[in-house]
Formats: structure tokens, C-alpha cells, sequence
């Protein structure tokens, strides 16, 4: 298998329980009863490695983790084919989310840091070095922490000028200043979001996507997610919509977003035109929809292939 891409973000655990009660009728401390608990891998990171895998790639993932990480994940991330290149914190444990639901399937999700909060102190030269960098064909950066994130860009981008750089921002688009708008754009090749954050984007750095592309020439993508059916790239003279992947039984649409990122970046590694990475990416988000989870659907090489044939792409040119 192919290790020529490197993905930098989160790593997780999940711990997904049922408490056999109503959050609604909550007044005072109390102690509640649980079902069982049920403990997954989760991380942006961690959901796009293992989509890279399904792919046939043996990606390199660069986290900061605790340490419990040796007991569990260490060993799963090897079976995969992943290889390791992270920091470990000694003293504390690795990041954790919390999603409890109620009798009426409410839920509540706690996100705890734990050493990840300490991301951005690290210096990824130390553990991913100049010259390691030369073996990769693409990078995606995506670790929620804006002062990582710039941190981390440039330091690839002053590294080697050549490698595209996908970014992505998990969950932190309200913290990105109108001034680090610049420092993350004018880096990254191409930029991953939720059209909600595009559009938060847009009035933080006052400007229209379109005017986006004139300002960082290095730009060449913008790939905004609604909704499967819905996703749209854009670029300096074109706009492409793509179709939803099809399915046979939807069982997990929340939480696609992770696999088609995994999808993108497996195109962007392979040098594929623009519109066949965006099938391949809905392809492989459908196969996350029919799962019951990030790390839970395993279709073969030739079956995402084959199912990308069938998305549909709508091209629209752009006159300056």
C-alpha cells in the first residue's frame, strides 16, 4: 500500500451511553443509571486515516496523544497499515468525546480535550522533518486548533512549496480572526468546509468567495458541503455541483463529511481531475451512510470505484 499522504489533526476516543432517564426532568444532582458503553475511535484524523485505508493507502498520522494510547489505539492504527509519526503526552490521557443520549434519544455531547488542548505548543519539524516531507504527494491539516493550524502551515508551507495542502476546519471557524483568514488561505491548495463556514468565513475576511481565488493565487478549491446531495467546488472559472453517492439503506447520515474528505485527499494524492476526486469522496461518504459508523464500513477498492461512476457532477463555467 501507498504512505504518501500525511493527515494532521485529532485523535479521539468515544464513549456513546444511555442513561435511563429524561435530561428534561434534571433538577438537582442525582445519580443516574447507564446502559452499557460503548467505546469507538473518533477524531477527525482518525475518521479520515481510516478512510484512506479502506482506499488501499497506508497514510502517516501526526496527532498529539496520551498516555492510555499505547493499550488500544496504538495497536489498531498499526493493524491498519497506518503509520505513526505523534507526540505523546505522558501525564495525561488522550482526548475524549462523551455522547450521552436519553430514553427519548435526546443527547448531549461533551468534548474533553485532555492533552490535545497542548497541540499547538508542540514543533512538528521535530517528529516530521523536512526531508520526510519530500515522500509525500499531499497534505491534509485539520486540528481545530487555529494556533496549530497556522503554526503547522507554515512550517509545511516554507518546508516544500510543491506539496498541495488540503485544510479543513473541525469545528473551529468562529475562532479563525479576519487576520488568520490570510495566514491559513494564502498556504493551502485546497479548502474543506461546511457551507455554513464558508459563509462565516466570508464576512470575517469581508470578501465573496469568488474574490477569494484572486487574492491567494495558491488557492485552487473550494469545496463546500450542504448536504450529500449538495456539494459544491469552486473554483477561478467554474462552479461543480456533486450529486449524492447512491445507497441501499441509510443507517448513519450524520458525521459523512469525515469519509469524504478521505475520498478527496485520495484523489488529490493520485493527481485526478477535480470532478472524478469529488466522486470518488461522495462515493466513499455513501458507504459511511450504510454503516453504523466512522470506522465501520469496509467496501472493497473496486466497489467505492464502481459506485463513483454512478454520482453525478454538474459543471457551471464562470466568465470574468
Amino acid at each position: 500500500m501507498s504512505s504518501n499522504i500525511l493527515v494532521i489533526g485529532k485523535v479521539a476516543y468515544k464513549l456513546k451511553f444511555t442513561i435511563f432517564s429524561d435530561f428534561k426532568t434534571f433538577t438537582e444532582s442525582t445519580t443516574l443509571q447507564a446502559g452499557e458503553a460503548k467505546r469507538e475511535f473518533d477524531g477527525m484524523a482518525s475518521n479520515i486515516v481510516y478512510g484512506l485505508t479502506v482506499l488501499g493507502s497506508s497514510p502517516t498520522l501526526t496527532s498529539i496523544v496520551g498516555k492510555d494510547f499505547e493499550w488500544d489505539l496504538k495497536p489498531y492504527f498499526e493493524q491498519l497499515g497506518v503509520k505513526l509519526k505523534l507526540f505523546q503526552d505522558s501525564e495525561r490521557e488522550t482526548a475524549c468525546n462523551f455522547h450521552l443520549m436519553d430514553e427519548k434519544d435526546q443527547y448531549i455531547r461533551v468534548q474533553q480535550n485532555n492533552c490535545y488542548n497542548y497541540l499547538a505548543e508542540q514543533s512538528i519539524n521535530v517528529i516530521v522533518p523536512p526531508k520526510l516531507l519530500d515522500q509525500f504527494s499531499v497534505i491534509f491539516v485539520g486540528t481545530g486548533k487555529v494556533e496549530a493550524d497556522v503554526k503547522f502551515l507554515n512550517y509545511l508551507h516554507e518546508s516544500n512549496k510543491g506539496i498541495p495542502i488540503v485544510y479543513s476546519p473541525d469545528g473551529n471557524i468562529r475562532e479563525v480572526s479576519q487576520w488568520r483568514v490570510s495566514q491559513i488561505l494564502e498556504k493551502v491548495s485546497i479548502f474543506v468546509c461546511e457551507e455554513t463556514e464558508l459563509q462565516l468565513l466570508e464576512e470575517k475576511a469581508k470578501v465573496t468567495r469568488s474574490d477569494f481565488f484572486q487574492k491567494y493565487p495558491r488557492l485552487k478549491y473550494i469545496i463546500s458541503m450542504v448536504n450529500r446531495s449538495k456539494v459544491i467546488v469552486h473554483a477561478k472559472n467554474m462552479n461543480i455541483k456533486v450529486t449524492e453517492g447512491p445507497i441501499t439503506d441509510e443507517i448513519s447520515n450524520e458525521g459523512w463529511q469525515d469519509a469524504f474528505r478521505a475520498g478527496l485527499i485520495f484523489g488529490v494524492s493520485k493527481r485526478k481531475p477535480i470532478d472524478e476526486t469529488a466522486k470518488l469522496a461522495a462515493s466513499l461518504a455513501s458507504y459511511f451512510v450504510e454503516s453504523q459508523g466512522h470506522h465501520k464500513y469496509s467496501p472493497s477498492v473496486e466497489q467505492v470505484q464502481l459506485r463513483a461512476f454512478e454520482v453525478r457532477t454538474i459543471k457551471k463555467e464562470i466568465k470574468n
